[in-house]
C-alpha cells in the first residue's frame, strides 16, 4: 500500500488522500474531485457544505416551528429541495474550484521549477563564459609575453648568426686568419645552442600551461647520489673557465623516486644558474644529505642575488629578476618555472630558496627517499 501511494501523485487518477479521514476509512475516493485534494477531511469543502446544509434546515425549521408552532409536510419538502438543489451546484462549483486550484499548483510548480532550472542554466552559461573569457585572457598574456621574449631571446641570436653566415657568403671572412674564423663560427655555434634552448623551454612551459605535468608512470628507484655528482662532474668545465670553484658535500646511496631525464633538466638549471649569475673568481656549494626519509639538494652561490621585493615572483613564467636581466639580457624566464613543475611533479617533491642580493642565493630541492 506504502509503494501504491509513493507513486500515484496527486491529480492521477487513482489517487488517494490518505490525509482524508473518510478517504482512509472507504479506502477508496467518494468523488472524482478527491483525487486533486490534500486536505485533511475536516478542512473538506463537501463536509463545510453539509455542516452549513443541518444548520440550515434545523434553522428554517425551528423558525417555522416558533412562527406556526407547526411544521407541514410541505415546508419539510420545500427545505430539503432547495438543501439538494444547492447541494447540486454547490458539488458542481466546488469540483471546479478544487481543479482550478490544482491546475493553478500545477502550473506555478512548473513555473518555479522552469525558473530554477532556466537560472541554472544561465549560472552554467555564464561560469562557461567566465571561464572561457579568463582563458582567453591567460591566452593573450602568454601571447604578449612569447612575443616579448621572441623579439629580445630568439631575434639576437637569429641576428647573430645570419650576420656571421652573410660575412662567409660574401668573403668577409676570407682575409681573417684561422683563429679568428674559429671564433666567429664558435659564437654562432653558442648563439645556435641558445636559440635551441630558449626555445626548449618555450615549448616545456606550453605543455605545462596548459596541463599539470603527470610523472606516475615513469617514475623509478633513481640513484639520486650518483645523478647529482655526474651533472656536477659536467658543469664544472663551465665553472673553471669562470674561474668559479665547486664544491661538494655529496652522501652517496640516496635513492628517490624519481623520473631520470626530468631530474637532470631541473637540477642542471639550478646548477647553470649559479654559475651564470657569479661572478668569476667566486665559489658555489653544492649539498645533499638526508633528512629524515627526505633528500635535501642545497646548491649556494656567491652571486648576484635576488632583490627581495621579486621574490616572491621568481618562480612565475617569464619572470627574471631586474639585476639578472642587467647581467645577462638574453634568458627565457622560464627555467625556475619548468624547474618548479618539474620537482612538485615528484612525490612529496618541493623546491624553494633562500636569497639576499648582491651576497648571494640558495636553492633547496626536496625529493622523498625510497
Amino acid at each position: 500500500m506504502k509503494n501504491h501511494r509513493k507513486k500515484i501523485a496527486v491529480g492521477e487518477a487513482g489517487y488517494l488522500n490518505w490525509n482524508c479521514w473518510l478517504v482512509k476509512n472507504l479506502n477508496y475516493s467518494p468523488y472524482k474531485r478527491c483525487q486533486f485534494c490534500k486536505f485533511r477531511f475536516r478542512n473538506c469543502l463537501f463536509l463545510h457544505y453539509q455542516v452549513i446544509s443541518l444548520i440550515l434546515i434545523f434553522f428554517f425549521l425551528g423558525l417555522f416551528l416558533l412562527i406556526e408552532g407547526t411544521v407541514s409536510s410541505l415546508i419539510i419538502i420545500t427545505i430539503f429541495t432547495l438543501v439538494i438543489v444547492y447541494g447540486y451546484f454547490f458539488n458542481q462549483s466546488t469540483g471546479r474550484i478544487i481543479e482550478a486550484n490544482f491546475a493553478q499548483t500545477k502550473a506555478k510548480e512548473a513555473l518555479e521549477e522552469l525558473t530554477e532550472n532556466l537560472e541554472e542554466k544561465v549560472d552554467e552559461q555564464t561560469k562557461d563564459i567566465v571561464e572561457k573569457n579568463t582563458r582567453l585572457e591567460r591566452l593573450l598574456k602568454v601571447k604578449s609575453e612569447f612575443l616579448d621574449i621572441a623579439s629580445h631571446q630568439l631575434r639576437t641570436p637569429v641576428s647573430v648568426i645570419c650576420g656571421i653566415l652573410d660575412m662567409f657568403k660574401s668573403g668577409a671572412m676570407d682575409s681573417l686568419p684561422k683563429d679568428k674564423q674559429m671564433k666567429f663560427i664558435e659564437n654562432a655555434f653558442l648563439k645556435g645552442r641558445k636559440l635551441n634552448a630558449v626555445i626548449d623551454d618555450i615549448l616545456d612551459a606550453s605543455d605545462l600551461d596548459e596541463k599539470e605535468l603527470d610523472l606516475k608512470n615513469s617514475l623509478k628507484d633513481l640513484d639520486f647520489s650518483s645523478l647529482v655528482k655526474n651533472i656536477v662532474n659536467y658543469s664544472k668545465m663551465e665553472a673553471e673557465g669562470k674561474r668559479i670553484i665547486i664544491n661538494t658535500d655529496i652522501s652517496d646511496n640516496i635513492i628517490v623516486k624519481g623520473d631520470k631525464k626530468y631530474l637532470e633538466q631541473a637540477i642542471s638549471n639550478i646548477i647553470d644558474n649559479a654559475i651564470k649569475y657569479t661572478p668569476g673568481g667566486k665559489n658555489i656549494e653544492i649539498k645533499l644529505e638526508k633528512v629524515g626519509n627526505k633528500a635535501i639538494l642545497a646548491v649556494k652561490d656567491e652571486g648576484i642575488g635576488i632583490p627581495k621585493k621579486e621574490q616572491a615572483s621568481l618562480f612565475k613564467k617569464f619572470s627574471r629578476a631586474t639585476n639578472a636581466k642587467e647581467m645577462h639580457t638574453d634568458g627565457s624566464g622560464l627555467g625556475l618555472f619548468i624547474v618548479k613543475n618539474i620537482i612538485g611533479a615528484h612525490p612529496e617533491g618541493k623546491i624553494w630558496f633562500e636569497s639576499e642580493e648582491s651576497k648571494g642565493t640558495t636553492f633547496y630541492i626536496q625529493l622523498l627517499i625510497v
